[in-house]
């Protein structure tokens, strides 16, 4: 290997790297003030579970969009069986977690919910560690003091 292809790599890790951070972010700042929104609709409905009908609703028109102006860039490959399992129990635990949520939300303070929800943090760092397969995640001791010192602010918030 050359120092010009190593180069090169370092600078598609550094990219892909912060590429991932800047979802993450992303994700982080649009979860956390959904729950915000969240709450204030739901002191006009009857039901969260016509909350997150309306908001699933809303997501699926915003994703069909996107997949339609994203049609060309799309994988013309065969979906595996295993993909479509995969895909499947995500969908359907994201879909139970999505609606745990609003009912939480329904019955809790916000600070409660979003603080509890942050445990969550040891779960995904577990599973994946095992279940990632050829996507290995690769556990440092900084994920998991990142993890702890996560936990341990929730703990704290939820001191109260």
């Amino acid at each position: 290997m050359t120092t010009k292809q190593s180069t090169q790599e370092t600078k598609e890790q550094f990219a892909t790297g912060w590429a991932g951070s800047f979802f993450g972010l992303i994700t982080a700042f649009t979860w956390a003030i959904s729950p915000v929104f969240i709450k204030e609709g739901l002191k006009e409905l009857p039901s969260p579970i016509l909350g997150v009908t309306i908001g699933m609703v809303v997501s699926m028109l915003a994703y069909g969009l996107l997949m339609l102006l994203r049609r060309n860039h799309l994988s013309k490959q065969p979906i595996t069986p295993e993909l479509w399992l995969n895909q499947s129990v995500a969908g359907i635990l994201t879909g139970l977690g999505t609606l745990f949520r609003w009912i939480a939300l329904d019955l809790a303070p916000v600070a409660v919910v979003v603080t509890l929800g942050r445990f969550n943090i040891v779960v995904v760092i577990l599973i994946s560690a095992f279940t990632t397969g050829k996507y290995a995640e690769k556990m440092t001791w900084r994920i998991w003091l990142g993890a702890a010192l996560t936990i341990a602010g929730a703990v704290i918030l939820g001191l109260d």
